[in-house]
């Protein structure tokens, strides 16, 4: 294949790759608003269908290393292909779960699937152009695939409301058939190996416990409290867990993943900062701005969809620009004015967050759009522009680890912020109006009164005379709770400034060839 990206076969490998990376975003994005639908139509609670969420994400974050890896040493398109097989045969199976057991399931090796797809459609992109043509597919690429993801709300929320939650599972299947089409005839066969690959399962199993303990142990403060036996375990066992992953890497002949790279390399070092930040703002407010907009402003799930397009036009409009950018400049400066967007977005929202309609939040829903949109833009390029080829597999398998784990974990941790600050004002509101405390009786009528709000919109004339009473303070609480979480996102996005400003440089030729003999060695 020529590897001027001038080809047709480079158009079709472009075109396969980054369908495949919008369907696993879109598939993220698209289900918190399918959640509510969910819980009723399988009979769980709020707490429990959040894991229908972090079910695809675990298994996505932690294996996406080892698919990048796999896919170094086996071959990238039949990792491509296997993983593309599987994600559309359990979307399928999610499509069709008959209980929450099976959906779950289907969830997880929903992940799996993602995890061999996502780091080798960066891989094979970067091997199907030139250098001077690299950067600006990737970037292609990489913004085509967040406006999808942008729009995975929208999307979720339009085929929940006039077909069912499991549509928005099944949409994969055909999508994927195109995919797999387009990949067998455009991307070559794998050269035929030789010697037997070693492949670092250890530091995979490490790895993936890890992120797994940290992201439960977070995910359940709101329902067992930070001091809780379950929880503080579940911490302790994330803090072991990637110390003898660090410790594993350090000193495995062919590790899984290389932290030479990290310390050679500035650039990646500071794009996998970034992707893990990115993803914890970008799947963390997926989950919370639906929240929002239907228990607070009243909205129907479908028009809540429709209300989070302002996120998605920035970055159709922004994405070809910013590759352009990318190419002249280098990551440095996108990078930084990206999370400056992304922290003035934070307080913008905050201030909207307690307003009494959408246009006051429409402002930081289009500049949180921008600064998303230019940060998910430039950094696939960033990490690979100064990593050697051999090495892309496994480079962008720990840029996509780090965007999805940032994302479970964002959702996790933004989540517990905004319940933690919402429960303390709550009671604090009640108090101050005089009204009866919430008890064992009615907390939990609230809790679960709100919950059906979610999927069928908020409506205080079918709430219990008992509970009704309760909703100034639930509203004045959440509020709250939503600009905090808001100005927390603004931290993060702060720290991304921050780490991009000193890390990334422009990338040369002359880094590039030391960056190569300098990790020849693991």
């Amino acid at each position: 294949m020529a590897k001027d990206g001038t080809s047709g076969r480079g158009t079709l490998v472009l075109v396969a790759m980054t369908l495949a990376n919008a369907m696993i975003l879109i598939d993220q994005t698209a289900v918190p608003l399918a959640l509510p639908d969910i819980a009723h139509d399988l009979g769980v609670g709020s707490q429990s269908v959040q894991w229908v969420l972090n079910a695809s994400l675990l298994p996505l974050a932690g294996l996406t290393i080892l698919g990048g890896r796999l896919g170094d040493l086996l071959g990238r398109r039949k990792v491509f292909v296997t993983g593309s097989v599987l994600f559309a045969g359990a979307s399928a199976l999610g499509g069709l779960a008959p209980s929450f057991e099976v959906l779950l399931a289907a969830r997880i090796l929903q992940g799996a699937g993602g995890a061999l797809m996502l780091p080798t459609t960066v891989a094979i992109v970067s091997s199907a152009f030139s250098r001077d043509a690299a950067g600006r597919a990737l970037g292609t690429m990489g913004g085509i695939a967040a406006v999808a993801g942008a729009l995975g709300p929208t999307i979720g929320g339009v085929l929940t409301s006039t077909l069912s939650w499991r549509a928005v599972l099944l949409i994969n299947v055909p999508l994927l058939v195109v995919t797999l089409v387009c990949t067998v005839r455009a991307v070559p066969a794998d050269a035929r190996s030789t010697g037997r690959p070693h492949i670092d399962l250890s530091g995979a199993v490490t790895a993936g416990v890890g992120l797994v303990a940290l992201v439960f142990g977070l995910g359940q403060t709101t329902a067992w409290g930070w001091s809780s036996p379950g929880v503080i375990v579940s911490l302790v066992v994330c803090v072991v867990a990637f110390t003898a992953f660090v410790l594993r890497e350090r000193r495995a002949h062919d590790p899984l993943m290389n932290f030479a790279l990290l310390r050679r390399s500035r650039n990646y070092l500071g794009a996998t900062i970034s992707q893990g930040l990115a993803g914890m703002a970008e799947m963390g407010l997926g989950l919370i701005f639906p929240l929002l907009l239907i228990l607070n402003l009243g909205m129907d799930p479908a028009v809540a969809g429709l209300a989070l397009i302002p996120t998605t036009v920035p970055m159709v409009v922004l994405a070809p620009l910013v590759g352009r950018w990318y190419d002249r400049s280098g990551g440095r400066p996108p990078l930084v004015v990206g999370f400056g967007c992304l922290a003035l977005a934070g307080v913008l929202l905050a201030l909207g967050a307690g307003a009494r309609g959408y246009p006051w939040l429409l402002p930081g829903l289009l500049v949180y759009g921008v600064g998303l949109a230019i940060v998910l833009t430039v950094n696939d390029p960033v990490s690979i522009d100064t990593v050697p080829e051999r090495d892309h597999g496994q480079a962008s398998g720990v840029s996509a680890t780090a965007e999805q784990g940032g994302g479970a974990i964002g959702i996790a941790l933004l989540y517990a912020v905004f319940h933690g600050v919402y429960l303390s004002r709550l009671h604090a509101d009640v108090a101050d109006r005089d009204l009866p405390p919430l008890d064992d009786q009615t907390g939990p009528l609230l809790r679960d009164a709100l919950n059906a709000a979610e999927q069928f919109g908020l409506h205080p004339d079918t709430f219990d005379p008992r509970v009704a009473r309760y909703l100034g303070s639930a509203r004045v609480a959440s509020d709250f709770g939503y600009s905090v979480t808001f100005l927390v996102t603004t931290v993060l996005a702060l720290i991304g400034l921050v780490a991009t400003a000193v890390l990334v440089r422009k990338p040369g030729q002359p880094a590039v060839a030391a960056t190569e003999s300098e990790t020849s060695a693991p």
